[in-house]
């Protein structure tokens, strides 16, 4: 007998791609053929590595040039007439997006078929993509309680439920803070010159001491000068087993993609935030704010304006602060992530998937 088919979509950031796995591993629990589509960035071949996945030549539609949006246009129109083919031969019993433009022809092929189709956004800002495919939506799932941009009848569409967060997160250990002090730094998936130039001149300030550093810097960016006597220092290119760094660390430095941000309210670790100074409708800094009024623990947000020289003397403050024991520690039992089951559950209200 057939497996029933369930098409989850998602693509360009980590954050997007581990959520539409998570969702994606969620419903082979329950027996059901998962694939899984995306589009042809760097982060897309390599996290969906191993999956059922095909590769769609979708474009973004948000440009200041018009020969560039039209090229665009017709580049999603012919993945359009391809998922349609799909969808036709094989037809899913649920379509679900997780973020990055190539869910609008996926979702919207979906819909003109009748096949139901959903929405996770996990920002605190509502995309433009999902903006146009809530109308479509049978729920939008949301991550934060005050996500923006939301209208009045897409608001009756709304269930909050978190952020589907990979099986392999789980809550740590925490210990009390000794020298020499562990920090974790990490951009998201592709580093981040912001937070590696100020990682790259703190690990050559004397004056800071006592400290190791592992320290995601990404695929583009050299390796940086020899870190001080007093200072360990590790480079890593891309964390494939974060988990084992979040139980090595102290104190975690680190952007505020919703990815990140869900993993980090799991592991629950005292944390200085930069967000992406240039992120669509600024959502990473309504993240880092959402995420730091929520938070038990300290959680700093830098302003994303500030200057290199500013950003690397509130770092350095940071780190003064865990060594004097100043910074909060969580005191509350850490719960499991539940977004998963919350998400499958609400599909199944709607959709007999089994």
């Amino acid at each position: 007998m057939t497996k029933p088919l369930c098409v989850c979509v998602a693509g360009g950031t980590g954050g997007h791609i581990n959520a539409a796995l998570s969702v994606g591993e969620a419903f082979k629990e329950k027996n059901h053929d998962v694939l899984y589509l995306t589009g042809k960035r760097h982060l897309d071949y390599k996290l969906f590595q191993g999956e059922s996945t095909i590769h769609l030549d979708s474009r973004p539609l948000r440009t200041n040039n018009p020969l560039t949006l039209v090229k665009n246009i017709f580049l999603n129109l012919k993945s359009f007439s391809g998922i349609l083919i799909l969808f036709v031969k094989r037809r899913p019993k649920v379509v679900v997006g997780a973020g990055g433009y190539v869910c609008g022809p996926t979702l919207m092929a979906g819909f003109i078929l009748g096949v139901p189709v959903f929405i996770i956004e996990q920002n605190a800002v509502m995309g433009l993509t999902n903006k146009l495919l809530g109308w479509i939506s049978k729920t939008i799932f949301v991550h934060f309680t005050k996500t923006k941009g939301l209208s009045e009848k897409l608001k009756r569409k709304v269930k909050v439920v978190g952020n589907p967060t990979r099986k392999s997160i789980q809550s740590v250990k925490h210990h009390p803070i000794n020298l020499p002090l562990k920090i974790l730094v990490f951009g998201g998936s592709l580093g981040a010159k912001q937070i590696n130039d100020v990682i790259f001149d703190l690990i050559k300030d004397a004056s800071v001491s006592d400290i190791e550093i592992h320290h995601q810097i990404g695929v583009a960016t050299e390796t940086p000068s020899p870190a001080t006597s007093s200072t360990k220092y590790i480079p890593m290119v891309y964390i494939d087993h974060i988990q084992n760094e979040y139980e090595w660390c102290d104190i975690i430095i680190a952007r505020s993609g919703a990815s990140t941000v869900s993993e980090l309210a799991i592991i629950k670790k005292p944390t200085l935030i930069f967000p992406f100074p240039k992120a669509t409708d600024n959502h990473q800094f309504f993240n880092a704010q959402i995420f730091k009024e929520e938070s038990d623990f300290s959680v700093e947000v830098l302003d994303p304006k500030l200057s290199h020289d500013a950003s690397l003397e509130s770092v350095k403050e940071f780190i003064a602060k865990a060594k004097r024991g100043e910074l909060r520690l969580t005191q509350t039992p850490v719960s499991r992530n539940q977004a998963c089951e919350l998400i499958i559950k609400e599909i199944e209200n709607h959709v007999r998937i089994s």
